[in-house]
């Protein structure tokens, strides 16, 4: 327990952490972030974190945001051909599901996208509400290439240089704040989208 708290807490455990996630090579954080997408309890910001410390900020960022946009659309693709069709009858059976399908075919750009490109939305939920609606995979894929870059760029200016926050608290503060700030945003949105859709 003492090693874990060790290797968490101070700047010679987190750079271990990095250096043996490095080990398993490129391909390791890859597939991790396309298995969140279909897994959605692993923690995608740690994920992108460790790629971006472990691999360098340009080739870790790339790693991580075109896994994760390959990731969404292989979720996509698989609930739009192998369960729609009987998500679609379940779901006309039971009003607050139709209502919910109905405000993303009318909005559903908007509403992806924004939900997207937030770094504390369910994603897996995006992927899976857009595939079981009427809206076409080649728009999906598009929101995802521009929203997904904003989302992961995000999280690798918060988590950019992990080690380098022992030796400047103003620079963790600043990044502490900006977390919360995104989180709350996310909060309210996802709020304010309830709102509507009960309307």
């Amino acid at each position: 327990m003492e090693r874990i708290i060790s290797l968490l807490t101070t700047e010679e455990g987190i750079r271990t952490i990095f250096e043996q996630f490095e080990q398993f090579g490129i391909l390791a954080g890859f597939f991790l972030i396309i298995l969140e997408a279909f897994l959605p309890i692993l923690p995608l910001f740690v994920i992108v974190i460790l790629n971006i410390n472990s691999y360098g900020i340009v080739v870790g960022f790339l790693t991580s945001y075109l896994a994760s946009v390959t990731g969404s659309f292989l979720v996509f693709l698989v609930v739009r051909f192998l369960f729609r069709d009987r998500a679609q009858r379940y779901i006309h059976r039971r009003e607050k599901l139709e209502r919910l399908l109905r405000f993303v075919d009318e909005r559903g750009f908007t509403f992806a996208f924004i939900m997207l490109a937030l770094p504390f939305t369910p994603t897996s939920v995006v992927n899976v509400i857009a595939a079981l609606s009427n809206m076409r995979a080649r728009v999906y894929l598009l929101i995802l290439v521009v929203a997904k870059f904003i989302m992961i760029a995000s999280m690798s200016l918060v988590g950019y240089d992990i080690v380098g926050f022992f030796g400047s608290p103003g620079r963790l503060i600043t990044s502490g704040i900006l977390l919360v700030v995104l989180y709350l945003f996310s909060k309210w949105y996802q709020r304010y989208l309830n709102k509507k859709m009960n309307k």
